[in-house]
């Protein structure tokens, strides 16, 4: 069973990876894509821990950890690319 907050989650999160895939579009910064990527995640996350509750928990419990650390390694990846073309740009 999955809980209404679960659920309102998603929607959260479903509009707010609109609204950054847009700006994405709008702007070309780099680093950009993975943070696009890195809420991609915690979105497919959040959509796991909605169908967990409704059939095989285990296994959509498993994948929404994945998806959890699959999240972290695209904002440390895109904080990375942010922070090294910064530097560059310093060093001009």
């Amino acid at each position: 069973m999955f809980q209404e907050g679960e659920i309102f989650n998603l929607m959260l999160g479903v509009v707010s990876l609109v609204i950054v895939f847009y700006e994405i579009r709008k702007r070309e910064i780099p680093g950009f894509r993975m943070f696009f990527w890195g809420f991609f995640f915690v979105c497919s996350a959040r959509f796991f821990t909605v169908v967990e509750g409704l059939f095989w928990g285990d296994v959509f419990n498993i994948i929404e950890h994945f998806s959890y650390a699959f999240a972290g390694f695209a904002f440390a990846s895109g904080c990375i690319i942010l922070s090294y073309n910064n530097l560059r740009e310093i060093k001009r």
